[in-house]
This record gives structure tokens, C-alpha cells and sequence, in this order.
């Protein structure tokens, strides 16, 4: 190689160095892991906001269960300013990397939620797979529960909203960019789980609240809950009671499906008809019926005409919000061609609409005593 080559060589490599600067990463024990967080509205002020952070502090032997939390609470009057504010408390950097549940306070949701979404969003260091769920009577309340079944921070409410722990037919999972498509989509509604702080080890999990495309609206009962869930959930892992004779039954859920048509070819007689088929098995017979075939029937038939009942109640009562949680209005627009108009159509169309449900359940199995 000719020196005057080289020495061009080596100019270029210094040349193209230059822009390269240190690494700006700070080590795992000068980092606070915000595991959960949660946004209230501040009890002193209401134009303020109340955000908690739960922070996971990393210890030396990942194999002890003692492991320390932190609960953080800044007020400010944004999300934003309080995390700013919020660092200037702790000695070591806060990281959003590990968030993996954002708690709505009930009376924050019931103005508008629509600012701590955008705000989540837009941060770079958290994840659109968070979960998210509305906190009562407040997050920080909730937040501050510790079940002594935890042994990692913030692992309980994970556990129970992600449905890898408890699989609960009262929980449903919603993810941070599932409820930004519900509130930009048109024709498809959010909903989200209500967790309840109970006691300082024990919160619940049995209902969800239907939101408009600002706040919550309506809030369902833990049987609307599970009833819900089987009209969205392939295969849902439950049990139902119904009464046979004047006496309560109840069967355990083996396989469901659930699938509607929405009928609106004939004028002013629209419908949306649902079908929904249950394979189960007999859990609880309070009766101490002798069963057969013919009686296996006849309880079949007796849990179907009350399944016809009450998910026709619920959807009812849904109708009633002028809500879609299901998404009824983008499969009709999905469906129909008319340019610009199928929204609007939908919008005359679903407070007039009539509901079918036809649920067939078999019973086909008496458990081990027949």
C-alpha cells in the first residue's frame, strides 16, 4: 500500500469517528423500575393531577422474595410536569422500560382519559402492550395493595389482567393500543376492566365499564361481565346457573362459540341474530335428579331458554348506552358498500334495531355421579 494512500485511508476513518459520541446508558443500580403507574385527579385541586408510580427496586440475589417497593405520588397539573417534578425526589433515574399496567382513577376516567393515553403513547420508553384498567375508587389505592401471594412487585395485577395467573371469565385484557384503536376507530367502542381496591392484600376483579370515546359511561355487573366475555371470548372457561324444576343447576363450560349476523335487508326490520353454542357439563345439581338422557335434555333445553333471556337483556342494556363495546357498527361498515354513507346509516339504524339470540346447550355429561 502506497503511504500517501494510507495516510488518506486513515483521515477517512478519523473523519467518520468524529460523530461518534459515549454511550449515554446508566447502569441497573443507578435505575428506579416503574413497574405500574396510575393517574388520579388531585384531591386538593381539580385542575390538578395525582400520578403514582410503583417502583420496583432492584436487589442484589434475584432468587429472594423480599423484594422492596416504592409508592411514589407527585401532583402537577400534567402527567408530564409530575414525572418531572417526581425525579427530583429519588437519587437514581426513573425508567418506564418495565411499565406494564397504567391504572385510571375512576373520577379521572369519568371526566376524560383521552390525555393519559395520549400521553402514554407518545412516550418513547413505554410499551403499547401495557395493560389498562379503571382503579376505584382510586389508583394510588389500588397501587398500594400487596396480596401475600406477591413475591415481584406489581405482579399480582399483572398476573390477573394479562390472564397468565387467574383465568377469571369476569377479567377482560385490554392493551394500551387496543383502547387507542377503540377511541379513533368509529363503529367500535372501548371497555375496560374495573379493578377494586378491597383491602391493603386484596383487590377485585369482576366488572368492566363501557366508555364512549372520552369516559366511562356504563358499568356491568359481574353476571353482564361474564356474559360479555362469552359473546367475544372463543371457548371462555366458566360455569352458568340456571333453575330447572324451581331448583338452581349449574353447568361448567366446556367449549363456546358465539357468532351474530346482522340482518338489514328488509326495511324497518333490521336485526342483529346471535348464535351461541355451549358443549357442558353438569357441576352442580342441587335437585338430586337421577340423570338420564331424556332429563339431560330437558335441562339442556331449560339453560338455553334461560341463556336466550339474559344475553338479550344484556345487549338490550348495551342498545340502550347507544355504546358499541363489540364493534357491531365497524362490521357493518365493513360489510356494506355505499361510500361515505354506511356510518351514518348505522347511526339511524342500531337504536331501532331488534335482537335474536338463539343458544343451544348440551349438557352431555352428568359429572362422575349419574
Amino acid at each position: 500500500m502506497k503511504p500517501t494512500f494510507r495516510i488518506v485511508l486513515i483521515l477517512v476513518v478519523v473523519v467518520l469517528m468524529l460523530p461518534i459520541q459515549a454511550c449515554k446508558f446508566k447502569d441497573i443500580d443507578l435505575k428506579l423500575f416503574v413497574i405500574a403507574m396510575g393517574i388520579d385527579v388531585s384531591e386538593k385541586s381539580p385542575d390538578k393531577l395525582s400520578v403514582t408510580l410503583k417502583i420496583a427496586i432492584p436487589q442484589g440475589d434475584p432468587k429472594t422474595s423480599d423484594e422492596k417497593v416504592e409508592i411514589l405520588t407527585q401532583e402537577a397539573v400534567s402527567i408530564a410536569e409530575a414525572i418531572r417534578e417526581a425525579k427530583s425526589r429519588v437519587d437514581k433515574e426513573i425508567d418506564f422500560g418495565h411499565c406494564k399496567a397504567i391504572l385510571f382513577g375512576e373520577a379521572y376516567a369519568r371526566k376524560d382519559l383521552r390525555g393519559g393515553t395520549d400521553w402514554a403513547l407518545r412516550r418513547r420508553d413505554i410499551q403499547l402492550l401495557n395493560f389498562i384498567g379503571i382503579a376505584k375508587p382510586s389508583a394510588k389505592e389500588v397501587l398500594t395493595v400487596q396480596p401475600p401471594t406477591e413475591r415481584i412487585p406489581a405482579n399480582s395485577i399483572l398476573l390477573a389482567l394479562s390472564k397468565d395467573g387467574t383465568e377469571s371469565p369476569f377479567i377482560v385484557n385490554i392493551y394500551l393500543y387496543n383502547l387507542y384503536r377503540r377511541l379513533q376507530e368509529k363503529g367500535w367502542d372501548p371497555v375496560l376492566p374495573v379493578i377494586e381496591f378491597q383491602t391493603d392484600d386484596e383487590f377485585l376483579i369482576n366488572k368492566i365499564y363501557l366508555l364512549d370515546k372520552k369516559k366511562i359511561q356504563v358499568l356491568l355487573t359481574p353476571e353482564e361481565t361474564r356474559l360479555f366475555n362469552l359473546l367475544t371470548t372463543k371457548d371462555l372457561k366458566t360455569n352458568f346457573s340456571f333453575r330447572y324444576q324451581g331448583d338452581k343447576m349449574d353447568y361448567n363450560v366446556e367449549h363456546s362459540k358465539s357468532n351474530y349476523k346482522i340482518q338489514s335487508n328488509v326495511k324497518d326490520k333490521s336485526s342483529i341474530d346471535y348464535k351461541i353454542n355451549i358443549t357442558a357439563e353438569l357441576e352442580e345439581n342441587q335437585q338430586e335428579l337421577p340423570m338420564n338422557k331424556t332429563t339431560l335434555e330437558k335441562i339442556s333445553v331449560a339453560a338455553s331458554e334461560e341463556m336466550n333471556q339474559q344475553v338479550e337483556a344484556l345487549l338490550k342494556k348495551i342498545q340502550k348506552s347507544h355504546l358499541d363495546p363489540i364493534g357491531w357498527g365497524l362490521r357493518y361498515e365493513a360489510t356494506h358498500w355505499n361510500n361515505s354513507t354506511e356510518m351514518k346509516e348505522w347511526t339511524e339504524m342500531y337504536p331501532k334495531l331488534d335482537f335474536k339470540v338463539h343458544a343451544s346447550i348440551k349438557i352431555h355429561y352428568s359429572g362422575m355421579l349419574n
